[in-house]
């Protein structure tokens, strides 16, 4: 900003801001639209506003629908928006699936239509709110060698901590068969490491190893039990044991789930080292969004088979190296085929871009919007300014300021924002996904389909 306003004092020049304050979904990198609502603030000098209303590209009822979202949100320019007259309607379609594996069986019959026999609009995106939405339906398609374009990039099937998921679910399939002692004692130890936060340090490490060594366990079962037996140092106190427990009850807890999806749940919700965590998502970007909702719900369909799960994700890791992303395939296309393929995407990657049908993947509630956006925001608040060396108190005082209490609320704009960013991508057909129920988890349709005017 300040680089802008040198430029325009040195040249004495006008400036011109364009842009819409509607698709303005990339605050939370600092891009805030009120340098579009109040630029009379930024720049010290007036300005005009024209606002241009007539929608080109977008269908006429998705122009409508959209507009009805939109209009909710108050920190916005109003505007009469409205299609070209020569615009014609689109298909939009709620399609509600019982469970992931129905989703996944409706999303690949889509393809068999649109992209094989091309009998119906061809070129398609899946969109969703997350980069963990997707990585299923790449799984997915690349175990059935289905063609796609990846729009995301490869950190996360990159990521060392990806990777020791892997080895957990590994260890897991090891449990039943013939194991030597070394091979129990350094699963074991790899359980440890990601039960808690952090790995064990080194001095931990040693004396663990050289107790379960000691005790020569025969089995996964008799490691857990001499670890829960274990009273030296670990983790700091191990006052009695505690600590030892507390790390030993959620392994076996792991190593007794019944398949592949409840396996994940389990690492999910009791292993600290595998659970979002923003102080160390600058290193490994699997912190940042660990994808295990999805996963878990992906992995219904492999029942009690590890080895399929891991191969068909092995897989994807290696088409997704070989597939060449969006932004390569060229809009224009170099053949009729590379137009007819599959998109996948998160909203955010979408913006600018149109296809023939978007289909919007989980609008539920939590997801569109997604529950975490207010708490993901104050994490990042918080760690940024612990980088700064604010103190516990000085934090408090900025989050109770009038300025963060604001940005607060304006998430919830942000994330209408957003939907309406991925809604209006379409031009000839729009579904949306809705799956009842994600493992045990029943869901409710995203408020945000009712605000478009779609529910009765």
């Amino acid at each position: 900003m300040a680089l802008v306003k040198a430029i325009v004092k040195r040249n004495r020049a006008a400036i011109t801001i364009v842009g819409d304050d509607d698709q303005a979904i990339f605050e939370w990198r600092g891009t805030t639209p009120e340098y579009i609502l109040n630029p009379d603030k930024y720049f010290d000098s007036p300005f005009d506003t024209h606002i241009l209303e007539v929608n080109y590209r977008s269908p006429r009822n998705i122009v409508r629908h959209s507009q009805n979202l939109i209009k909710r949100n108050t920190r916005r320019v109003d505007k009469r928006i409205r299609a070209s007259e020569n615009s014609r309607e689109a298909e939009i379609r709620i399609e509600k699936t019982s469970n992931f594996a129905e989703a996944l069986e409706y999303v690949h019959n889509l393809y068999k239509t649109c992209v094989v026999q091309g009998e119906s609009p061809s070129r398609v995106a899946l969109i969703g709110r997350k980069r963990s939405q997707i990585i299923p339906y790449q799984i997915y398609f690349a175990s059935k060698n289905i063609p796609f374009y990846a729009a995301e990039d490869l950190q996360v099937f990159l990521s060392g901590t990806f990777d020791r998921l892997l080895d957990l679910l590994r260890i897991k399939t090891r449990a039943d068969g013939a194991q030597s002692q070394n091979e129990i004692v350094g699963s074991l130890l790899k359980l440890c490491d990601l039960v808690k936060r952090y790995l064990l340090n080194k001095k931990d490490r040693e004396s663990l190893l050289r107790y379960l060594q000691r005790a020569e366990p025969a089995t996964m079962s008799d490691g857990i039990n001499a670890l829960s037996s274990y009273r030296g140092p670990l983790k700091g106190s191990n006052t009695g044991g505690s600590m030892s427990r507390s790390m030993a009850s959620p392994i076996r807890l792991f190593m007794e789930s019944a398949d592949v999806s409840e396996a994940l749940l389990v690492l999910s919700e009791h292993f600290e080292g595998l659970q979002v965590d923003f102080g160390k998502a600058a290193d490994d970007v699997f912190f940042t969004d660990p994808l295990f909702f999805q996963l878990a719900a992906y992995a219904s369909t492999y029942g009690n088979d590890y080895d399929r799960f891991i191969g068909d994700i092995e897989q994807a890791k290696e088409q997704l190296a070989h597939t060449s992303s969006f932004e390569d395939d060229g809009e224009s296309g170099s053949t009729e085929s590379q137009k007819r393929l599959m998109h996948l995407m998160t909203a955010l990657r979408a913006k600018g871009k149109e296809f023939d049908t978007v289909v919007l993947l989980d609008v539920v509630d939590g997801i569109w919007p997604h529950k975490n956006a207010k708490s993901d925001y104050l994490d990042i608040v918080i760690e940024i300014h612990k980088d700064m060396g604010r103190t516990d108190e000085e934090i408090e005082a900025m989050l109770n300021s009038l300025d963060a209490a604001k940005n607060i609320t304006r998430l919830g704009e942000a994330e209408r924002r957003v939907f309406y960013v991925a809604f209006t991508r379409t031009k000839q057909r729009v579904v949306m996904l809705v799956t009842s129920r994600f493992g045990d988890k029943e869901t409710t349709i995203s408020p945000y389909v009712e605000e478009l005017g779609l529910l009765d």
